[in-house]
């Protein structure tokens, strides 16, 4: 396995460039310090947004100034994101939080002033001032707010504590990425492996099982080491969240999470619910997988590893950029011409390096556009990741294993699309749903005052593993320690957004496969909706209701229909 390069070493074409943003650093600088004054100017109009002219003035600078902060912000997380070692790109990010929080103290007035609009009132202004039209959802997600806005002064002292709210995060990204010390292991050749985030990966996925269980004894070594601190922070995280939701007046901390983007707590419940109603099928997989394998017990470093193993290859970027693009032809020229651009602008970042940030994500901003970010390690979930993030959406990954499984030569090549498709929705729907049924438990009981020592946190994840996982998976010491790794534990209730999103991508993907241009054209009026009403009203628009279980019973129904077809050939 090869030595990570560090970022210098990692070819241009391999790295993204960010000038789109700003040409050089130096440009970056200006904007952060002309940031400073414009959050200033906003300040004359405290006092004045109940009034139709005002309130259109101030709207004008505050999405100006929301657009410049956003570059600001975005490109300095970038830059961190490349080389989270890089102390000079800490400090400067450092810098932006502080702006941000800042920026918000100062601005405490707009949401206390805006919320106080109640419907009526906006509908006034809008008669009084057609101008103001355009920001018709905005001001009304405002009023929506009124119950849990706080006094001035109470709203003044959360912006200041936000900082400190969010350390940890920062203080567990500090020791996941930057301090934290893997093992070294051998091969049966003798042959050192540096283990990384990137390198455990790729072992959990190698046919040697004595090395996958080195590889996975070794990567939890330092977790387990710390897991006291890990146990702390994470409480922190914890206990910050749930006093903030009771302060403001929530019922819970998962209702304060969901609120700003308008789900209903059946949504999450439902998830759970019918994840929790399917692990049947969960254990069919498994036992699958022992039968594949030849196994006598299946263990958590069993689960990546290929069923079908000749067809186990490396693919080079280009031949992901190619198959992707090949996938996703059916939805017109239009869509081809951007997927091409976004990649003749250097707009992916590629490959791991030492200190790059573990993962992948889309970002970007409203002025400059969008940038991908991966550690392409080479292998089929990578070309799957790529379609993902490239259009940040799983309705992509749907089409992408589509696309495999029909243009298959053999039916040991199918059976390979096939257990990555599995692969991808077990990882992704019950997996994340796992999670988020985690985060709940855990919610729940700091809700509760109890409390929340590393034995009890692993008590709560060995249960929800039981749960979820099905008699067929043998927990270990180390899998059930598995919570203090996570990196989404620390943005509260994020993981059930990758289970219902492939639950939302999955029921659009078969409209447009089994449609034509109609529903084509659907899907991109959905993509073009933006924010123009809440998430929720848009999916229902494109005909798919979150709020219904049998939407999350298409995911469970298409991972039964591909256990059917592996099981066939």
């Amino acid at each position: 396995m090869d030595e990570l390069k560090t970022r210098d070493d990692v070819e241009a074409k391999f790295k993204w460039d960010l000038s789109a943003i700003y040409k050089k650093e130096a440009d970056w600088q200006n904007a952060l310090s002309g940031l400073k004054k414009e959050v200033d100017d906003i300040l004359v109009f405290k006092g004045k947004l109940h009034e139709a002219i005002e309130l259109e003035r101030f709207l004008q600078k505050y999405v100006a100034l929301g657009i410049k902060h956003d570059s600001v912000f975005v490109y300095s997380m970038l830059k961190f994101s490349e080389d989270t070692s890089n102390e000079h790109w800490q400090e400067l990010k450092d810098r932006v939080y502080q702006l941000s929080t800042e920026y918000n103290a100062k601005t405490v007035f707009v949401r206390k002033e805006l919320s106080l609009l109640s419907n009526s009132d906006i509908d006034n202004l809008m008669k009084t001032n057609s101008n103001l039209k355009p920001f018709e959802y905005f001001l009304r997600e405002y009023a929506r707010f009124q119950p849990y806005i706080l006094s001035e002064k109470e709203e003044d002292l959360l912006a200041q504590l936000k900082i400190v709210l969010d350390k940890p995060e920062d203080i567990f990204a500090a020791f996941s990425y930057d301090n934290i010390v893997f093992p070294k292991i051998k091969n049966k050749k003798g042959e050192e492996i540096q283990l990384s985030p990137s390198s455990y990966i790729v072992l959990m996925k190698d046919s040697d099982r004595d090395l996958r269980k080195l590889a996975f004894e070794g990567f939890y070594q330092p977790y387990n080491q710390n897991i006291d601190i890990l146990a702390n922070i994470y409480a922190a995280n914890l206990l910050a969240n749930t006093q903030l939701a009771k302060i403001r007046g929530y019922n819970s901390a998962l209702e304060m999470s969901l609120f700003p983007d308008n789900v209903d707590l059946e949504v999450y419940k439902n998830l759970i619910s019918i994840v929790k109603e399917n692990k049947d099928l969960v254990s069919r997989y498994n036992q699958l997988r022992i039968k594949e394998l030849n196994l006598d017990k299946l263990f958590f470093y069993d689960n990546y590893v290929p069923l079908v193993k000749q067809f186990d290859r490396e693919y080079s970027f280009e031949e992901a950029v190619a198959v992707v693009r090949e996938s996703l032809m059916l939805l017109g020229d239009k869509y081809i011409q951007l997927y091409d651009k976004s990649l003749k602008e250097n707009r992916v970042d590629i490959l791991p390096s030492k200190g790059k940030r573990s993962g992948a994500f889309s970002w970007g901003t409203y002025a400059a556009g969008g940038y991908t970010f991966l550690n392409y390690t080479k292998k089929l979930d990578d070309i799957s990741t790529f379609a993902h993030e490239m259009g940040h959406t799983t309705f992509n990954e749907c089409l992408l294993y589509d696309y495999l499984i029909n243009h298959a030569k053999s039916n040991d090549e199918k059976k390979y699309y096939i257990d990555s498709y599995l692969e991808a929705i077990r990882g992704t729907f019950f997996r994340q749903s796992m999670f988020a049924d985690f985060e709940l438990k855990t919610h729940e009981s700091a809700e509760k005052g109890e409390p929340l020592t590393a034995k009890i946190l692993t008590d709560i994840y060995r249960g929800v593993l039981a749960e979820h996982l099905g008699p067929e998976m043998t927990i270990d010491e180390n899998l059930d320690k598995e919570w203090s790794r996570i990196p989404h534990f620390y943005n509260d209730f994020y993981v059930y957004k990758y289970a219902t999103s492939l639950s939302a991508s999955i029921a659009l993907s078969q409209r447009v496969l089994n449609g034509g241009p109609k529903e084509v054209e659907q899907y991109f009026k959905f993509l073009k909706a933006g924010s123009c009403k809440e998430p929720l009203a848009i999916l229902k628009d494109a005909g798919i209701d979150m709020l219904k279980p049998d939407t999350f019973r298409v995911t469970t129904r298409l991972f039964e229909d591909l256990i059917n077809q592996y099981e066939s050939l």
